[in-house]
């Protein structure tokens, strides 16, 4: 009997110990696992930081892309602005000079103040050929040097009104402008080699000469007297040329205003004239 309650007790001492083993791996099992949670969620911390430093490094490219490109926009629209204004600054800079310069040819000017203003550039002067066509003194090709070029020249009373006219020097004689009625006039002009613009002082007067003197054993000249540039009240012409054209060496006639005269007095009559002739080419 107490041989079985040995055996009975030794059973379920057994017993009990598995079960003690049991719970204490379980236990065991269940602390590992609770080990093993903090660092996966320490992985995992890691893993949203590092994937938070990331996305927040890509934000801050993509607005640092995007304030550069702002910024460069913000820059050429800085720049356009600051163009167009300059533009219009420069052109009502000019409507106001326009202007100015308007207002002051408004009031009566004298003609060497007009004769200024085309020299300056601020007003422009009327063609002979076209009173509706007009040109400055930038349209000119001024002291280049080339033997079309043109330069400021004296001023003289051309039309002996008692008022100085302007000559610009140049080819063919250049260009004699006459300042009236508040303008700038073209008074005369070289047009080529069979119009050669220069003036002579002649029996007390100042006169306009066009020259021709472009083939062998021809000369023509043709001159005009002014009382004001708008007043023509005397022209002259006078001519040599040959009796024979297609003989170079053959007799020569001479002619004043139509009328033939003999070498002598056309000889005469030219030393008077070239003595006082004042070339403007240059």
């Amino acid at each position: 009997m107490n041989r079985c309650k040995k055996i009975a007790i030794s059973v379920c001492v057994f017993l009990t110990a598995i079960n003690v083993a049991a719970c204490g791996q379980e236990k065991g099992d269940e602390v590992v696992n609770t080990d093993e949670s903090p660092t996966r969620q320490q992985e995992s911390s890691v893993q949203t930081v590092e994937s938070t430093d990331l996305e927040i490094k890509q934000n801050e490219t993509a607005n640092a892309d995007e304030s550069s490109e702002n910024q460069q926009e913000s820059g050429m629209q800085i720049d356009e602005s600051t163009n167009l204004e300059t533009e219009e600054n420069k052109t009502i800079g000019a409507e106001e000079s326009n202007t100015q310069t308007g207002e002051n040819i408004g009031t009566e000017m004298t003609a060497e103040e007009l004769l200024d203003l085309f020299v300056n550039g601020s007003i422009s002067a009327i063609s002979s050929e076209d009173s509706t066509s007009a040109f400055y003194i930038t349209d000119l090709d001024m002291d280049s040097g080339e033997w079309d070029s043109y330069s400021i020249g004296e001023r003289v009373d051309l039309d002996n009104d008692g008022e100085n006219e302007l000559i610009i020097c140049g080819p063919y004689g250049g260009i004699y402008l006459d300042a009236r009625d508040n303008k700038v006039y073209e008074f005369a002009v070289g047009e080529g080699d069979g119009l050669v613009l220069s003036y002579v002082v002649y029996n007390g007067s100042t006169w306009i000469m066009h020259s021709n003197r472009m083939h062998t054993g021809y000369e023509a000249y043709h001159m005009e007297k002014f009382e004001g540039a708008d007043n023509l009240v005397a022209e002259m012409n006078f001519y040599e040329e040959l009796v024979d054209e297609d003989n170079v060496e053959g007799k020569e006639k001479y002619t004043l205003n139509g009328t033939e005269i003999s070498y002598d007095e056309y000889f005469e009559l030219c030393s008077k004239i070239f003595a006082t002739e004042v070339t403007t080419t240059k």
